[in-house]
Order: C-alpha cells, then sequence, then structure tokens
C-alpha cells in the first residue's frame, strides 16, 4: 500500500477526489478521463489482485493504493468513486462507497441482477448521493441530439425504431484472437459472470434506445447460442449468448426491433439507431464521422426522401458529468434510478427467451 493521499498533499476544498475501484482493462480509461477533468483528481485506487493497484496506480500518477476496498474508503478523504470491477461485484463496492456517503459512479450494467440494482439505487436514494452510470454511447454528441429532437417532436409521433450494436470479433482478429485473451473468453461464459451479448453490448443498446425513445413496455426476445471451435478453452466454457434479437413495444406506442451480434462480420463495433415518426425521421450511426453521425429527414425532404446531415455541438462525457454533479451537488443525466430500468430491460429478455413470449416490463 502507498503512502495514503493526504500525507502528500494540502486539502484543497475545490478538488473533487476519486478513488477508483478496479484496476483491470476498463480502468485505465477512466484514470485517462478523470485525469483530463480541470478539478478532478484521481487520489486512490484498489484491487483485490495483489500487486495490480500499485501498478496501475504507479503508471497513471494515483497517489495511494490498496488491496482492502474497506481501508482505502475509511483512509482516503473521497467525495465519489468509480465502480469498475467485474459486474458481478458492482453492488458490494457501490454499497460499501454509499455506506460512508460518497458519490458513486458505476460501469454497466448496473449489477448482475435486478435484485441488486435495486438496491444499489434504494441505498443510494436514502443516503442522499449522487450517482452516474457510464452508459458511454451518450457521450456522443449525435446521440444526445437525436433525444432532443424526438423529445421536440420533430419527427412527430414516434411509430417505428431499429437498432443494432454489431461486432465481428468471434469472426476476425480486428482486436485480437479472442481464444487466447482471458478479456474475450469470459465474455463467452456464464459460469464466469457474463450475460452474454445481452448484457455486454446488448446494455449499452437498450440504453440508448430508452434515452432517445422512451421506455420500454413488454419485449419478446431471442439469445441463440451458435457453435464455436473450440467449444471450450481451460476452465472457460462458451454457453452465453453471442447474439441478440429484440422486438419492443414501447410505453409510447411505437414499436422497434433491436438486434446485436459478436458475429457481424465487417463491423468491428458498429452502434445505430433508426427512428420513424408521422411527420419525420432520424438515422444515427456512431460509425459515420462525427459530423455525419446523425442524418434526418423532415419537412420538404419527406416527400423527396432526402436526408440532410444535423449539426451536433460538443457535449460533456460522462465523467465530466459526474464531477460536475458532485461539484454543484445536482443529479446528472445517468442515475442508479436510470440504471435500475435498464436492468429490467436485461432480466426481462432473459425471461423471454426461456418462455419464448412476450415479457411486461416492470422494474
Amino acid at each position: 500500500m502507498l503512502t495514503p493521499s493526504t500525507e502528500r498533499e494540502e486539502l484543497n476544498v475545490n478538488l473533487v477526489r476519486i478513488g477508483l475501484i478496479g484496476t483491470g482493462g476498463m480502468a485505465k480509461w477512466h484514470a485517462k478521463r478523470f485525469k483530463e477533468i480541470k478539478g478532478a483528481r484521481l487520489t486512490a485506487c484498489c484491487d483485490i489482485v495483489p500487486g495490480r493497484a500499485e501498478e496501475f496506480a504507479r503508471k497513471h500518477g494515483i497517489p495511494a493504493a490498496y488491496t482492502s476496498l474497506e481501508e482505502m474508503l475509511d483512509r482516503e478523504p473521497l467525495d465519489g468513486v468509480s465502480v469498475v470491477t467485474p459486474d458481478h461485484a458492482h453492488a458490494g463496492a457501490a454499497l460499501a462507497a454509499i455506506r460512508r456517503g460518497l458519490h458513486v459512479m458505476c460501469e454497466k450494467p448496473l449489477a448482475d441482477n435486478l435484485q441488486d440494482a435495486k438496491k444499489m439505487y434504494r441505498a443510494a436514494r436514502k443516503a442522499g448521493v449522487l450517482t452516474a452510470v457510464n452508459f458511454s454511447y451518450r457521450n456522443a454528441p449525435a446521440t444526445q441530439r437525436a433525444a432532443e429532437l424526438v423529445a421536440q417532436g420533430r419527427v412527430g409521433r414516434v411509430l417505428h425504431v431499429e437498432g443494432c450494436y454489431l461486432q465481428s470479433w468471434l469472426v476476425g482478429k480486428y482486436w485480437g484472437d479472442w481464444r487466447q485473451a482471458e478479456g474475450f473468453l469470459w465474455r463467452l461464459s456464464v459460469r464466469h459472470g457474463s450475460l452474454g451479448v445481452l448484457g455486454d453490448i446488448g446494455v449499452h443498446l437498450y440504453d440508448l434506445v430508452d434515452f432517445v425513445v422512451g421506455p420500454f413496455g413488454v419485449l419478446n426476445c431471442d439469445l441463440p447460442v451458435f457453435k464455436k471451435d473450440p467449444p471450450r478453452v481451460g476452465r472457460y466454457v462458451f454457453d452465453a449468448n453471442d447474439s441478440m434479437l429484440t422486438t419492443v413495444r414501447f410505453c409510447n406506442g411505437a414499436h422497434g426491433v433491436l438486434h446485436a451480434s459478436r458475429w457481424a462480420t465487417g463491423h468491428a463495433n458498429t452502434v445505430a439507431l433508426r427512428v420513424y415518426g408521422d411527420r419525420g425521421a432520424l438515422d444515427l450511426n456512431l460509425d459515420r464521422p462525427a459530423e455525419g453521425a446523425l442524418r434526418m429527414c423532415a419537412g420538404r425532404d419527406v416527400d423527396a426522401c432526402r436526408w440532410q446531415s444535423v449539426a451536433c455541438l460538443p457535449v460533456p462525457d460522462t465523467y465530466q458529468r459526474f464531477v460536475t454533479s458532485i461539484r454543484t451537488g445536482r443529479q446528472g443525466q445517468t442515475s442508479f434510478e436510470g440504471a435500475v430500468r435498464i436492468q429490467a430491460y436485461l432480466e426481462c429478455s432473459m425471461a423471454a427467451a426461456r418462455k419464448g413470449g412476450w415479457v411486461p416490463v416492470r422494474a
């Protein structure tokens, strides 16, 4: 363990001090972004794997490192924490921070089950702490603008929705060979905590669609598992779903089809959404360059079937929103409350896949 941060620098009341819980692969992005935000500082990190937090702290210039979460939370004068553990450990880490009155940002999905997600939300509400969830595709200016246009009624009454999240790492080696990387292997194994493509990238698609279009009312879902070669690697048995096909009836009356897959040859990481209303339509594709990520067909362009690019102003990302919410005392755009609703979509999807029929969403 390194020396507690308070022993090396004078307390700055204007500084937002963040502790990082978990120092695996995704943690490096959290470290990078928090270090770039003026007035924020990563003052400590922890990881239960011996030596990993110390190595991470040295690499990223973090003053203190711990192997015990409880010790870090008790010794460090933090304002908030960012939870970057595996999904099954989100609840325990977040609840420990909430008990100490700390604000909490958490990776997605909020938990690995709806019961724990609700427990996290209720605890945060009771403690009066601010929360955020790292649904990263809200960081795109095009996403924020699309949500504004729908809310303003620019496409009229939403009727039909198409959304997809496509990857191809089970087909090609654009990101490396999945058979040789633990970061890929655990995502294919239920016993290692994976909810498959549904929990890994389907959760992002669900949040994106919920944010732009509105909440789901009922859904039907198919979660196939396709044969792989080999069928297992060491302790990893490949039994998690690797494609997702969901049909949704929204609370606002719209209908939609959403799908995600790791078998989508030619797509490294494509996130797209089309929203069709009775007065116009939006075409959001985050694979396109930023200036063309959002297109619209409305007004006079409807009769000509003509699409126009929509200008999208820069927006703060989830990390900046979290820091700002701590500084201002106002809840940011993402929250544990909203993430509970997304968690309910995941559980309803799994229930629908087992049942083979429609399931009402009850968060």
